[in-house]
């Protein structure tokens, strides 16, 4: 509950992504009954299910060290775009290994190609791990602890701080004298 939604997008989506690389991406069934169900971290294409896989991980890795409170690694680049590039890699694997299976020469006696459940999930948690990078670079948090405090823009140790004081009540003395000898010349 106490994470942003975008993080909860991010959450949700690198745990799809994650599961979906254990589910049936494709499946090669011939006419004749037979042949294989693969899963996005198996058969011919499984280097673009593990990379799915690692992608999604370190997401998901990330908003769970956040939710424990534990200190965040140090990140060649921001949080959000490190999501957004994460969901981007996903993305791309996964249109990698659509375009190889759907290909026309992959599987030539094969009797129905469609995208198993996993891939569709990948697809799914790809787009919302995504959504909610780029919408947290959207979003800038308002923290009320530290916006809204000025810090003087030029550091003056306390004795000079004191002399400009008694400077100022000396100034303020012969603006008071002046006025109060224009009452004074008023009255009289």
């Amino acid at each position: 509950m106490k994470l942003p939604m975008t993080k909860k997008l991010v959450l949700i989506g690198s745990g799809i992504a994650l599961i979906s690389v254990f589910l049936p991406w494709y499946s090669d069934i011939d006419r004749f009954k037979t042949g294989d169900t693969f899963l996005g971290i198996g058969g011919p294409l499984y280097l673009a299910g593990l990379l799915v896989l690692v992608a999604s991980t370190i997401s998901f890795g990330l908003i769970v060290l956040q939710l424990m409170e534990k200190p965040m690694p140090k990140l060649p680049i921001s949080e959000n775009k490190l999501y957004i590039f994460n969901g981007g890699i996903s993305v791309f694997m996964l249109v990698l290994a659509a375009s190889v299976y759907f290909h026309s020469k992959f599987g030539v006696n094969l009797v129905d190609k469609s995208a198993g459940i996993g891939m569709i999930f990948g697809f799914i948690g790809s787009g919302l791990e995504i959504a909610g990078g780029f919408l947290s670079t959207r979003v800038k948090e308002v923290n009320f602890d530290e916006e809204g405090h000025l810090e003087p823009l030029i550091r003056v140790d306390d004795r000079e701080q004191a002399d400009i004081k008694e400077s100022n009540t000396k100034a303020w003395d012969y603006v008071q004298d002046s006025i109060n000898n224009y009452n004074s010349d008023d009255k009289a």
